[in-house]
Order: structure tokens, then sequence, then C-alpha cells
């Protein structure tokens, strides 16, 4: 699959994501008045989403064999998104920013810098699966009467 088409699914599923994010944090904003509290369980939510519809839609990362592995790194991209999120989040409301404006400018940091580990790493196909795949159409058919060219 060709990276804008890649982009385009992905940006399907941060909207989703991001709903669901930001209808937590709203909710948690509004009933309690968290702010950062707000924010990282939010964000926990939000990822969750991201990691099941991304592998399987967006990356078509379909291998079970592969999913451990792309948890961990998901799991590691999480980390330092939540990070990233949860730093940024802090200057921006410190320095007087809305904590609504300080989501809006954080989310959009993490959402360009997710998609790009993402693609990059996170999903990207296994070195030995796409020499497999090349293999395969290096050297034809597989099967005898196939190469024979008797069938």
């Amino acid at each position: 699959m060709n990276i804008a088409t890649q982009f385009v699914k992905y940006v399907t599923v941060a909207v989703l994501s991001a709903a669901s994010d930001w209808a937590v944090f709203a909710t948690l904003f509004a009933a309690f008045g968290w702010t950062i509290q707000a924010q990282a369980i939010s964000r926990l939510v939000g990822g969750l989403v991201s990691f099941g519809t991304n592998k399987y839609w967006s990356f078509q990362s379909y291998e079970h064999k592969q999913a451990l592995h792309e948890a961990w790194r998901f799991a590691a991209l999480f980390v330092a998104s939540y990070g990233l999120s949860l730093s940024l989040f802090s200057v921006l409301t410190h320095v007087g920013t809305g904590p609504y404006w300080a989501k809006l400018i954080t989310d959009t940091c993490c959402f360009v810098f997710n998609f790009l580990v993402m693609r990059f790493w996170v999903y990207r196909p296994q070195r030995s699966a796409m020499r497999a795949a090349k293999h395969r159409i290096d050297s034809g058919p597989s099967h005898p009467l196939l190469r024979s060219g008797k069938v």
C-alpha cells in the first residue's frame, strides 16, 4: 500500500482516536476540573483505539506472529508520545494557554510524530517477509507444473 493511502487511513483512525480521547478529556475536565489527569487518562484511551485500528486497517499488518513485536514497538512509541504530550501540554498550560488550546496544539504535534514512527518503525514490513515476497516474485511460479508451462 502506498504512503498516501496509508496516510488517509491513518487520518481516519486519528479522527476516531481523537474523538474518544477528547470525549474522555472533556468529561473528566468538566466533571472534576482535572487538567493533567484528564490528559493522561484520555491519551490512554486514544492509544488503545489507535493500536488495534491502525494495525489491521491503516497499515494492514495481519500477521499475528508480529503482533507482540508490533505491540512492543507501539508501546515504546506510545511512551515517547505520551511523554511528549504531557510535557508540551504542561508547558503550554503553565505559560497561560487554555487547556483546550493546549490540547489542540499538543495533539497536532503528536499526530505528525506518531504517523511517521508508525509508518517507518512500528508497522513496517519485516525484512524477512520482504525478502520472501521478492523471492516469490523473482522465481516465478512455485509449483513444478506451472513452471513447466504444461498446465
